[in-house]
């Protein structure tokens, strides 16, 4: 019985049954003496008439007695089912409650009628809150659970479970969660997926317009990534299935450079496939990537083979430009700044106390301003002396927003413009073969002249990139240490007579160091005076 509720208000099992049994004895007993009556006045030969039949006074005492019994029990039952007609319809004991319909459920009512049915596998509940029901099994120690709008879907999947579940323990299909299976189908579908959509739908959209830390993409960038992606498109296996592309579709494609229009454009659209298996695999679309082997090997640029600029020359170049732009050779050489970072630089940049140059912007195709090529570059260069005289010089008289290389007239000046100015100078040096980006590789080779490390060198070049650091680092070391050995070499093998410049130059440094072992020597007299 239901704890807080008597005997008086909550009939229990037994008394219902009685109640049952009663409503069918009574039953059964009127008939049985109504049909008893009947026979009596047959074989009488008489009408049965109130009083005139020996069986009448029997049925109305029965009727007298009994019935008042009889009612009793019938409506306790009926009473009984009525509560339980009402907790179908009302889902459960609670809300019948709260509908206003008495708590009248003996301990042993079926859970069913609470809303809550349990199966031989599995229960499904049904929850109020949000008309729906969910069922729920229990296997190897992991709750499954799922939703569903009628019941009627929510024990056929249980159905489909408990299928499941005998098979695996028959050993004749190992059981798997619907979370699992639901993930395994999904890879099979994607393993059916062309190239082409995946790259199109899956890839190209953020690596069109995005780096890989977020950022978006300069213009200059997007266009590149548009142009890979365009040489990537006119590969043959362009719509193969995903899964089909082989490592021997992969070499025959790349091993003509005609599908790409040279080397580096072939390397860069190979990084691009490299990625878009790299993701596919992240993502279980391909069980392994068919781009196993080495990138292709890029030749040295023209540009990167030319020899960096010497002071003489420097210089010579600086004096042939005009006079609002010169220092634009020195922001290069010494700063290594790039062209679009020298226009671009402001009055509000130069810090004239703590000699520093803020490095924050770039220019755009239509000579506005944009932020620097890469993350790296946006930094604060400190100025030597001479470099800041002359920052100070250009910044002389002009408002925080005015740059600080102009043209003649004052207005801004476009990088088209200064290369222009540099190249008519460049000629007058007898160095045609020199770029304004070159400036920067001279700077990365008098850093390193200087005795920076390749830590330092990857920090002045502000490179996103740590192999064009390292790179430029071997270039400016490895030459000057190659014409070391190879001088060693001569001396060893030929042997080497002096000029009389070597023999003078040698002769200097020695009474230099003379001179200086002598004042070390007089001032350690003087201390033990």
């Amino acid at each position: 019985m239901r704890p807080g509720l008597s005997s008086t208000t909550c009939p229990t099992r037994r008394e219902l049954h009685d109640s049952a049994l009663c409503c069918i004895l009574y039953k059964v007993c009127r008939a049985d003496i109504g049909a008893m009556a009947q026979l009596v006045a047959h074989l009488h030969g008489m009408e049965r008439v109130r009083g005139s039949n020996p069986l009448s006074s029997t049925g109305r005492d029965f009727r007298v007695i009994w019935n008042p019994f009889f009612h009793a029990k019938k409506a306790e039952f009926q009473r009984f089912q009525g509560i339980r007609r009402k907790q179908r319809m009302y889902g459960n004991a609670r809300q019948c409650q709260r509908n206003g319909y008495p708590w009248r459920y003996p301990n042993w009512v079926p859970i069913c009628d609470t809303g809550h049915m349990r199966t031989k596998f599995g229960s499904v509940v049904y929850r109020a809150d949000r008309k729906s029901y969910r069922a729920k099994y229990t296997y190897r120690g992991e709750i499954i659970t799922k939703t569903f709008k009628d019941r009627l879907s929510a024990e056929a999947w249980l159905s489909g479970e408990r299928s499941r579940v005998e098979a695996s323990e028959a050993g004749i299909q190992q059981w798997s969660s619907p979370t699992e299976r639901k993930r395994q189908e999904t890879a099979i579908e994607r393993r059916r997926v062309l190239f082409c959509d995946y790259v199109t739908e899956e890839f190209a959209p953020t690596w069109l317009n995005y780096s890989s830390d977020g950022t978006e993409l300069a213009t200059g960038s997007k266009r590149k990534h548009r142009e890979y992606l365009t040489h990537l498109s006119h590969a043959f296996f362009w719509k193969y299935p995903l899964t089909g592309i082989t490592q021997e579709d992969i070499n025959r494609w790349l091993a003509d450079l005609e599908n790409f229009g040279g080397a580096t454009p072939r390397k860069k659209t190979f990084q691009l496939l490299k990625a878009v298996y790299a993701k596919a695999v992240a993502e279980g679309a391909v069980a392994k990537s068919p781009v196993t082997m080495k990138a292709p090997a890029v030749p040295k640029s023209r540009q990167a083979q030319i020899p960096p600029a010497t002071a003489d020359e420097l210089q010579t170049i600086y004096a042939a430009m005009p006079t609002t732009t010169r220092i634009a050779v020195w922001l290069g050489a010494i700063l290594d700044l790039r062209i679009g970072e020298v226009v671009s630089l402001q009055v509000k940049d130069w810090n004239p106390k703590t000699q520093t140059l803020r490095v924050c912007h770039s220019a755009d195709e239509h000579g506005g301003l944009k932020a620097t090529k890469t993350a790296t570059s946006n930094t604060t260069q400190p100025v030597p002396p001479q470099l800041g005289k002359l920052i100070d010089e250009a910044c002389r008289g002009k408002q925080p927003t005015a740059f600080i290389v102009t043209c003649a007239d004052g207005t801004h000046i476009t990088p088209n413009r200064l290369r222009d100015h540099f190249n008519e100078a460049k000629t007058k040096a007898g160095r045609a073969d020199l770029h304004f980006h070159t400036l920067r590789a001279t700077s990365i080779t008098a850093a390193v002249a200087a005795g920076a490390s390749l830590k330092d060198t990857m920090t002045w070049g502000r490179h996103a990139d740590a192999a064009t650091s390292i790179e430029r680092y071997q270039r400016a070391s490895g030459s000057e240490r190659m014409r070391e050995i190879a001088n060693g070499i001569e001396s060893n093998l030929m042997g080497h007579e002096p000029t009389v410049e070597e023999l003078e130059a040698e002769i200097a440094e020695t009474k230099k160091r003379l001179a200086d072992l002598e004042s070390q020597l007089d001032a350690l007299r003087h201390q033990n005076k």
